[in-house]
C-alpha cells in the first residue's frame, strides 16, 4: 500500500476547517484503496502525549514527520497560536519553517498555505500573520480563501493530483510473454487468446463473432440484438495488428469486452461496428475490473456509443488512440483512472449526454485534440472526478458549455460554437492591477463558464464580459479569480 503523507498545521481557531479536511480524507480513502493508495493525515490532535527534551512540540514534530511528508497544508486566520519556549514563533510557524527548510534541501514536502479572510481590526496576531503572508507570497505559497467550501474544493484537487502522480509513476504496462502466435482469422484469434501470449493479426477484416464454440475465458454473450465477444480472467497478453480491422454487427454489442483481466497491451488495430449510420447501445472497447491496460495506435469508430468504457479499472493508458463517429461520445469512465495521451476524439455527434463522461474517476489528458464534435450539453461531465490537462486542444466543436466543473489550466480553446446562448450576462472587472499573462489565463478560463462577449485589458486592470448559464456561474468565476490572486472584483 502506497501512502500519501499529508501534514496539517494551523492554530486552534480553524477547528472547523481541520475537521473538514479530516472528513474529506476519510471519504477519499475508500475510493483510493483500490489503487493501493492511502492518504495518511498527520495532525496534532492525533499525537500521543509523551516526554521530549524540546517539550510538547518536540513530541508533535516526531509524529508529524514533516521532512518525509508529501504535502504540507498550513492554515491561518486570526490567531498566531501560543509561542514556543526558547523560540519566538508559535507551533504552526515552527512547523511551517520545518517544511520550508525540508523543501529547500529535499524538494519535499509540497507546501500549500491558505489564509482565511477576516473583517476585524489589526492586532498583534494579525500583524504577525500578515508578516508570514508577505514572506510566502514571493514563493507562490500565499492562497487566500473566504469560506470552507472553496477550501474543500481546492484541497480535494490537491489530493487528487497527488494520487494521479503516484499512479503515473508506476510505469507502462509490460506483459510477460511466453508464446508468440500469428493468426489470420477470427477462429485462430479466439483459440489462441490466452494468458502469456502475443497474438499477431495479419492484414484484413475480422468478423469478431465468426467462430463456433467457446472456451473458458473467451466466449459469446447474448445482448438484445445478437451476441458480443467477452474475454475474462486472462493476463499478460499482447495483441498486435497489421492493418487489421475487427468488426461487429449487432448494435447492442460491444466489439471487445475484457473482464477481470490484467497486463493487456493492444496495438495497431481498427475496431468498430459494421459501417452503418445509426444509433448503438454497445461501445467499441469495454473494460470491467481490469488492471494495467495499454492501448496504442488504435482507431475506434462508431456507431458505438463510446469509444472506450471503463468500470472499476486501474492504470489504463492510451497512446495514439483515435476515437471517431461514436453516437454518444468518446469516453465513459466509471470508478477508474485513465491516462489519455497523444490521442484524438472527433466527429462524435449526439443530441444528449456528453462527449467525455467521468464518475468517481481520475483523468490525465496530455497532447489531446478534441474537434468536430456536436453536443447540446456539456462537452465534458465530471461527477466526483478530476481532470488534469496538458496540451489539450479543443476546437471547432459545438456544445452548450465546456464542463460542469472548472478546468483551470492546460486547455486551448478555438472556434467552438456555444449552442445555447441563453443565460445571464455577467461582467467581471478588477479594481487592482494584474500582469497581462495572468489576465490571459483568466480569459481562457472564462470560456469554461459561458460564451465570451468582450475582454479588455487596460493599464493593468481588466474586464471580462460573458453570457453564463446562470448568474451563479459568473459569481463562481469571480470568486475563483479573487481567491487565486487576491484582487478585488466587481461583477454584475
Amino acid at each position: 500500500m502506497e501512502k500519501i503523507q499529508v501534514v496539517l498545521a494551523s492554530p486552534s481557531d480553524l477547528g472547523e476547517e481541520r475537521k473538514m479536511i479530516k472528513a474529506l480524507i476519510d471519504s477519499l480513502n475508500p475510493l483510493y484503496m483500490k489503487y493501493d493508495i492511502c492518504i495518511d493525515l498527520r495532525m496534532w490532535e492525533n499525537v500521543v502525549p509523551g516526554m521530549n527534551a524540546d517539550g510538547p512540540q518536540g513530541v508533535i514534530d516526531i509524529d508529524l514527520e514533516i521532512a518525509t511528508a508529501d504535502v504540507f497544508i498550513c492554515l491561518y486566520w486570526k490567531r498566531i497560536g501560543t509561542l514556543l519556549p526558547n523560540e519566538n514563533v508559535a507551533g504552526t510557524e515552527h512547523e511551517l519553517n520545518l517544511a520550508l527548510d525540508s523543501y529547500h534541501k529535499r524538494r519535499k514536502p509540497d507546501i500549500k498555505a491558505f489564509f482565511k479572510s477576516y473583517d476585524s481590526e489589526d492586532n498583534d496576531d494579525i500583524k504577525k500573520i500578515k508578516e508570514i503572508a508577505r514572506r510566502l507570497q514571493p514563493l507562490g505559497l500565499y492562497t487566500p480563501f473566504k469560506d470552507i467550501s472553496i477550501l474543500k474544493d481546492t484541497i480535494n484537487k490537491i489530493l487528487q493530483a497527488e494520487v494521479m502522480k503516484k499512479i503515473q509513476n508506476r510505469g507502462a504496462v509490460t506483459p510477460v510473454i511466453h508464446e508468440y502466435v500469428e493468426v489470420s482469422d477470427t477462429k485462430g484469434f479466439v483459440e489462441n487468446l490466452a494468458s502469456n501470449t502475443k497474438l499477431v493479426m495479419s492484414k484484413g477484416f475480422y468478423n469478431i463473432l465468426d467462430f463456433d464454440g467457446a472456451k473458458a475465458n473467451v466466449f459469446k454473450e447474448s445482448v438484445f440484438d445478437g451476441e458480443q465477444l467477452v474475454v475474462t480472467d486472462v493476463s499478460d497478453i499482447t495483441i498486435v495488428g497489421d492493418n487489421s480491422t475487427l468488426l461487429i454487427e449487432p448494435r447492442y454489442a460491444t466489439v471487445l469486452t475484457f473482464r477481470n483481466c490484467s497486463n493487456i497491451k493492444i496495438i495497431g488495430l481498427t475496431l468498430g461496428h459494421v459501417p452503418q449510420k445509426g444509433s448503438c447501445a454497445g461501445a467499441v472497447l469495454r473494460f470491467e475490473g481490469c488492471d494495467n491496460i495499454q492501448l496504442d495506435t488504435l482507431e475506434l469508430f462508431g456507431c458505438g456509443t463510446y469509444g472506450i468504457e471503463l468500470f472499476d479499472c486501474t492504470n489504463i493508458r492510451t497512446n495514439g488512440v483515435k476515437i471517431f463517429e461514436c453516437t454518444y461520445g468518446g469516453l465513459n469512465i466509471n470508478n477508474s483512472n485513465l491516462e489519455f495521451v497523444n490521442s484524438m476524439i472527433y466527429d462524435c455527434n449526439k443530441t444528449a449526454g456528453c462527449i467525455i463522461e467521468a464518475r468517481s474517476s481520475q483523468l490525465n489528458f496530455r497532447n489531446v485534440s478534441i474537434f468536430h464534435n456536436y453536443i447540446d450539453n456539456y462537452l465534458i461531465s465530471l461527477e466526483e472526478s478530476s481532470l488534469f490537462c496538458e496540451g489539450v486542444c479543443i476546437y471547432s466543436n459545438s456544445f452548450s458549455a465546456l464542463c460542469n466543473e472548472t478546468i483551470s489550466w492546460g486547455i486551448f480553446l478555438e472556434d467552438n460554437n456555444i449552442i445555447d446562448e441563453t443565460g445571464d450576462y455577467v461582467t467581471i472587472c478588477s479594481t487592482q492591477k494584474m500582469d497581462k499573462e495572468r489576465y490571459d489565463d483568466y480569459k481562457l478560463l472564462a470560456m469554461n463558464y459561458g460564451k465570451l462577449e468582450e475582454c479588455i485589458y487596460e493599464d493593468g486592470t481588466f474586464s471580462i464580459s460573458l453570457t453564463c448559464s446562470s448568474y451563479i456561474k459568473g459569481q463562481q468565476l469571480a470568486a475563483y479569480i479573487e481567491q487565486k490572486d487576491n484582487v478585488i472584483l466587481e461583477y454584475g
